[in-house]
């Protein structure tokens, strides 16, 4: 029995085979669906027809993963495959630790092989700013340089000072497009933004001077909603920035935000008096649909974290990405208005964390995750998310043992949904394409952790956690009550 991973919708042995050499044929047919492909293995022949140009890139993904398993003879088969849903996406923090060029394009590659459509790219948080602005170059002569590296148990003392160059970022995202990958870039806001504020205090409530951050941790000094700059600065930095991404998304955060500084600023108090609004969670809700119009108006549809929506007056046509799961009736209430989400919640997607804490098992979840919070939500979800934050990974060697293959847990999840749902099915055909990896290049985590026992489960979140003292745990927590 031949393995694929996403599992196709359709798949069908009709008897004989053909050589692995055979001639491949592709064609389109403008009556499937975008991403819809067909394959047909037969008369000494293999025929790939497809709607457009991703759905025969998916197309051959799916005959790299049979000839894999099949180097001398292929069996005759029909494939019928289409997703499940359409927004597909898998995630790196280039942040907190900076991979190269490289780097990126050996995940992109490896994420397209299993149709994943989308990469969000964080690119700005309190550790870093990463790509190069016209606009505002005191981003990448300030913001992008930090004083070393003081992650968890990590240290080392010696000036970073890394981002991508624009040119960079157009090959970056041309390769992807080849694969069929849009690149959706987040630039948090409007918090962890103390990078930005090191280049530029005066968008912060106080104005007073912050340096780029070198450890983990939720920072106080966030944008002030309540100065006409800071939506000016926003406005002309998307700008500056949107030649580079012609997708159709763009994120711009929106998560753990404390309030304390809004409390305190004379600016904050007269624009909720202003503007009617009540509480500071309706003064982030009014600050990113500022944000938001500004974009939609550039033809862009908008990604936002959950936090966002605390408010109830998130705009429906902003996307609520899902990562944590307490205050679910303002997710209700986005949607009851129209709005759409992203699953992605924490503990069935979040692939930094070990995988004695977060299973294979776990990410393929993802859907059992969704039916939790209700079939309402079932329905608003246009796909799935897996990332990888980076705070405690500095290696590309490291990246890819705890990406990969949860990443592929989520794919199957986004591609095929509740067909053919099934985990123990799901890890026997990763089992048999593991070999890919390898082709790839990609350090992979074996199939002996993907589900570690008890013992080294406790030892892995005992070392994981360790990388946090009790006072920044306790600084954590506090800080998240006052998002």
């Amino acid at each position: 029995m031949i393995s694929i991973v996403p599992k196709p919708v359709k798949m069908q042995e009709t008897g004989g085979t053909v050589p692995s050499s055979a001639e491949t044929v592709c064609a389109m047919d403008e009556s499937l669906p975008e991403e819809a492909y067909r394959i047909s293995i037969r008369n000494d022949r293999i025929t790939i027809t497809a709607g457009s140009e991703k759905g025969l890139n998916y197309g051959k993904a799916t005959m790299k993963q049979v000839r894999l398993q099949c180097p001398e003879s292929i069996p005759c088969m029909e494939i019928e495959d289409a997703p499940a849903y359409p927004y597909r996406s898998f995630h790196m923090d280039c942040a907190r630790h900076f991979f190269t060029v490289e780097e990126v394009k050996k995940m992109i590659d490896t994420a397209s092989l299993f149709k994943l459509n989308s990469f969000h790219w964080h690119i700005s948080d309190d550790q870093g700013f990463r790509i190069e602005s016209e606009a505002f170059p005191r981003l990448q002569e300030i913001s992008a340089k930090r004083k070393g590296d003081h992650f968890g148990k990590f240290s080392s003392d010696p000036e970073e000072h890394y981002y991508y160059k624009r040119t960079e970022v157009k090959d970056l995202v041309s390769y992807a497009a080849e694969r069929g990958v849009d690149i959706v870039p987040e630039i948090d806001m409007p918090g962890h933004v103390t990078a930005i504020l090191a280049a530029y205090p005066e968008l912060s409530c106080t104005g007073a001077a912050v340096e780029v951050g070198t450890r983990q941790g939720i920072f106080p000094d966030i944008f002030c909603p309540g100065k006409e700059e800071t939506f000016d600065f926003i406005e002309r930095l998307w700008d500056d920035l949107l030649p580079l991404f012609p997708g159709k998304y763009i994120h711009i955060g929106g998560d753990e935000s404390p309030k304390d500084r809004w409390q305190t600023c004379p600016a904050c108090k007269k624009r909720m008096e202003e503007e009617g609004l009540i509480n500071f969670q309706e003064l982030q809700g009014y600050m990113e649909n500022r944000i938001a119009k500004h974009l939609e108006a550039k033809g862009k549809q908008v990604i936002c974290w959950n936090e966002a929506a605390y408010g109830k007056n998130l705009e429906n046509n902003v996307n609520i990405q899902m990562w944590t799961e307490d205050r679910e009736e303002s997710i209700k209430a986005h949607i009851a208005r129209g709005g759409h989400i992203i699953l992605s919640t924490m503990m069935n997607s979040y692939c930094d964390y070990p995988y004695g804490f977060i299973s294979l098992k776990s990410l393929y979840g993802q859907l059992e995750a969704g039916d939790r919070f209700g079939q309402e939500y079932m329905d608003a979800a246009i796909g799935t998310e897996c990332l990888c934050w980076a705070e405690f990974i500095n290696t590309p060697e490291h990246l890819e043992e705890m990406a990969w293959p949860r990443f592929a847990a989520s794919a199957e999840c986004g591609w095929s949904g509740k067909n053919g749902h099934d985990y123990k099915d799901f890890k026997r055909r990763l089992t048999d394409v593991f070999p890919l990896f390898a082709a790839q290049n990609i350090n992979a985590a074996p199939p002996a952790d993907w589900e570690p026992g008890k013992l080294k489960t406790l030892g892995q979140i005992k070392d994981f956690f360790g990388n946090f003292t009790k006072e920044e745990i306790d600084a954590m927590k506090a800080a998240s009550k006052r998002v």
